[in-house]
């Protein structure tokens, strides 16, 4: 007699293969949710940094002021709040007035010239100690330090980044547990 065998799974080897993808999906999906917003706050943190590099580079480059600052709601001008989740501009302050008196936009030597806009960010807040930070032609802040929070929303763990911009214009940046 010969029998055939039937080529499959069966219901128990299924049911077991069921619940062995449940745990790891179980494990690893909250673990994957946390790396995503780690690398949001991070990302957040590094834009606001980047900025900031800008700012005094450019005031070195060009030997005048430069400012960062949190920005108003059309990004032309400083709110000179500091909140700066609603995003921040870079721009020459051949004046040293915290505005940006920009006329034609063509940037020439004799007005100030916004070199970088930056739009808000999403699912955190961004708080700093100073609603502007300005760049000497050596490089150095003439209001330094000034120490931001970056925080996210649904803040858990350590996603929370303290941004400090030294007195010499250097950026560190460092995560540390959620503040309630």
């Amino acid at each position: 007699m010969n029998m055939e065998r039937h080529k499959g799974f069966t219901v128990v080897e299924l049911l077991i293969t069921i619940v062995v993808v449940s745990i790891l999906l179980a494990t690893g999906v909250p673990s994957i949710l946390q790396m995503v917003k780690n690398n949001r706050v991070t990302t957040q943190a590094n834009k606001l940094v980047t900025s900031v590099q800008l700012g005094r580079n450019e005031a070195v480059k060009r030997g005048t002021r430069t400012t960062v600052c949190a920005a108003n709601t059309t990004l032309d001008d400083c709110a000179g709040s500091t909140n700066w989740a609603n995003g921040w501009i870079v721009f020459s302050n051949l004046d040293n007035d915290s505005t940006t008196d920009t006329g034609t936009g063509a940037c020439l030597a004799t007005e100030d010239c916004i070199m970088r806009t930056s739009e808000g960010i999403n699912n955190s807040t961004l708080t700093g100690s100073d609603s502007v930070i300005h760049f000497l032609p050596t490089g150095l802040t003439d209001n330094g330090p000034v120490t931001f929070t970056l925080t996210a929303n649904d803040c858990e763990n350590e996603q929370e980044r303290s941004i400090i911009v030294t007195l010499q214009g250097h950026t560190t940046i460092a995560s540390q547990a959620c503040t309630p």
